[in-house]
C-alpha cells in the first residue's frame, strides 16, 4: 500500500531528461492484441563481454561502463519509422536512464543470456505506444517504468531491483487518461526490494485497461529489503493502487514469499471485469507480528492475504496455500469459484463486503478459521468446505457478532471438524440460512448466539470420522492472538 507518494518525485520520473550518461560506474572490473511494431531498422548493440562474432558485427560495441549511452544511440538512430534493436549475449552495466521510443522492439537472447546490470537510472517508456520488451534480466535500479503508454508487450523479462525507489519491479502509471492493451507473458520479479508488479496513478481519468499478465511471477517481493517510506505495505502483486482498473485479466500468475499480501487491490479504485484464473499465492505475509509500521504506528501485518480483491473481481481454479491471514479476502462484489486454500491462518475472509459469491470452494486446515466473516451481508456460498480447521477458542468458523453482524445471507457448507471444535459459532446473526452437511463429534457442532432469523433446517449433523485427518502443514498456531486482533 502505498500512501501520499511525493509528488516531487513522481514530477521527477515525468522531466527526466532524454540524454545519458556515458560514465559513472565502475565498469566489470572494478492475445495479441497489441500492434505490430512497424518493420523499420534492425540494430545490433553488443556487451563488452559478448561473443567475439557478435563484437565483430554490431553496429554498437559496449566497453562496459556507462552503457545506456550505446543503447539509448542505438534506440534513437531507429527513428520515427521504428525497428528493432537486438542486445547480443552479455552483460551490460548502466548507469543511466533508457528512454524507449515509440514502433520499438527492444530484445535480448533471453533471460539468462542477456543482463543488463544498472547503479543508477531505470527504464522508461513514456506517452509512446507499439512497444515490445522481451527476453532479458534486468537488475539493481533497473525497474521498468510505464507511462502513460498503450499498446505494449512486455515478454519473458526477469527482473530483480533493489529497494532505492517505490514503484514496482514493472509499473504502469496513467496520469489523467487511460492506458489500455498491455500485456506481460512469462515475466518474473524475483527477491526485489520492492512491488513485483505495480499499477498505480493519479488526475482524472485514471483508468488502465485491457491489460494481461500471463504465465508472471512475484517471488519474495519486499521479504528481504524495501523502499522507505511506505515499503512496509509490499505486495507481489499491486493490481489497483489509486487508479482506476477495467477488463484486466491474470492467467497462472504465481505470488510467493511477499511481505504483506499476494495479489492486492487497494479499497479506493473502481474494479471492472478483473479475472484471475488458476492463479497461486502462497506463503505471503512475510511480515513478523514485531514488525513496526511506521506510516500507521501498529505493528505486525494489516492485509497478508494470498488474494486481497474487491469490485468487479471474479476468481477461477485459484490456489492459496500458507499466507500469514488469509488465503481469500473477499470484499464487495467479488466472485469465487473452485478456489481452495490450504494452511492459511483463515481460509475465507468475509470482513466489511456485501454482494459476495464463493461456489465449490474449499479451506483445508486452517491455522485458525475456516471461515471469518463480520459485517457481511448478501453473502452466498454453494458447497463451501471448511475441511479441520485448527479453531480459535473452539470455534473453526466464525460468523459475526452483535456488533458487526453477518445479515441476508445464505451459506451452503460442507464441514468437518474435530471433537473440541465448533464447526459455526456466530454471534447476532440476522435474516441468514444454512444448509448443507456437517461432520463433527462436538457435542454442539453448530452454535448460533442472540440471533434473529437464523434457519440452520437445511443443515445435516452426522458423526465425524474417527481421525479428522487434520494436517500437519499447518504451522500458523502461533499467529492466532494475532489473527483475531487484525480481524476484528
Amino acid at each position: 500500500m502505498i500512501r501520499n507518494v511525493v509528488c516531487a518525485e513522481i514530477l521527477a520520473i515525468l522531466v527526466i531528461c532524454a540524454g545519458v550518461m556515458s560514465f559513472g560506474c565502475p565498469g566489470p572490473d572494478g492475445n495479441g492484441h497489441a500492434s505490430p511494431v512497424p518493420g523499420g531498422g534492425g540494430i545490433l548493440v553488443a556487451a563488452h563481454d559478448s561473443p567475439a562474432e557478435s563484437k565483430m558485427v554490431a553496429d554498437y560495441l559496449c566497453d562496459g561502463a556507462g552503457d545506456q549511452a550505446e543503447i539509448q544511440g542505438a534506440l534513437n538512430a531507429l527513428g520515427s519509422a521504428g525497428g528493432t534493436v537486438t542486445l547480443a549475449d552479455g552483460t551490460f552495466h548502466l548507469s543511466g536512464n533508457l528512454n524507449i521510443p515509440g514502433n520499438v522492439v527492444l530484445e535480448g537472447q533471453g533471460p539468462d543470456a542477456t543482463r543488463l546490470e544498472w547503479c543508477s537510472g531505470f527504464m522508461q517508456c513514456r506517452g509512446v505506444q507499439d512497444i515490445v520488451l522481451r527476453d532479458f534480466t534486468t537488475t539493481g535500479t533497473g525497474a521498468i517504468f510505464i507511462y502513460n503508454c498503450d499498446h505494449v508487450k512486455v515478454h519473458n523479462v526477469t527482473a530483480t531491483v533493489d529497494n532505492s525507489r517505490w514503484g514496482g519491479a514493472f509499473t504502469l502509471w496513467v496520469s489523467s487518461g487511460v492506458m489500455e492493451d498491455i500485456e506481460f507473458a512469462n515475466c518474473r520479479a524475483v527477491d526485489c526490494g520492492r512491488m513485483g508488479f505495480m499499477n498505480d496513478g493519479e488526475g482524472s481519468p485514471r483508468l488502465i485497461r485491457d491489460i494481461r499478465y500471463i504465465d508472471c511471477e512475484a517471488v519474495n517481493s519486499g521479504r528481504y529489503s524495501r523502499f522507505s517510506p511506505y515499503g512496509e505495505w509490499t505486495t507481489g502483486f499491486a493490481i489497483a493502487e489509486n487508479n482506476d482498473l477495467a477488463d484486466t485479466v491474470l492467467v497462472g500468475c504465481v505470488a510467493e514469499g511477499s511481505f504483506e499480501s499476494g495479489f492486492h487491490i487497494e479499497d479506493a479504485p473502481e474494479i471492472t471485469n478483473l479475472v484471475f484464473e488458476n492463479c497461486i499465492s502462497r506463503y505471503n505475509g512475510q511480515k513478523s507480528d514485531g514488525f513496526y509500521n511506521p506510516s500507521e504506528n501498529t505493528h505486525g501485518l494489516h492485509f497478508g492475504s494470498g488474494y486481497w480483491v474487491h469490485g468487479g473481481t471474479t476468481l477461477y481454479n485459484c490456489v492459496s496455500e500458507g499466507n500469514g491471514n488469509a488465503g481469500f479476502s473477499v470484499g464487495p462484489g467479488t466472485s469465487l469459484y473452485n478456489c481452495t486454500d490450504d494452511g492459511s491462518a483463515v481460509g475465507f475472509r468475509l470482513v466489511d463486503t456485501r454482494d459476495a459469491y464463493l461456489e465449490d470452494c474449499t479451506s483445508r486446515n486452517a491455522g485458525a478459521y475456516a471461515v471469518y466473516a463480520l459485517e457481511a451481508e448478501n453473502v452466498a456460498t454453494k458447497n463451501l468446505q471448511m475441511i479441520d480447521p485448527g479453531g480459535v477458542n473452539g470455534n473453526g468458523a466464525f460468523f459475526g457478532t452483535v456488533a458487526h453482524p453477518v445479515v441476508a445471507s445464505r451459506f451452503d457448507v460442507v464441514g468437518r471438524s474435530g471433537g473440541d471444535i465448533h464447526a459455526i459459532y456466530g454471534e447476532g446473526c440476522r435474516d441468514i440460512v444454512f444448509t448443507g452437511v456437517i461432520r463433527a463429534d462436538h457435542p454442539e457442532p453448530v452454535v448460533i448466539k442472540r440471533g434473529a432469523g437464523v434457519d440452520t433446517g437445511g443443515l445435516e449433523i452426522r458423526a465425524g470420522p474417527e481421525n479428522p485427518g487434520r494436517s500437519p502443514v499447518s504451522v500458523l498456531k502461533s499467529l492466532l492472538l494475532r489473527i483475531f486482533t487484525v480481524f476484528s
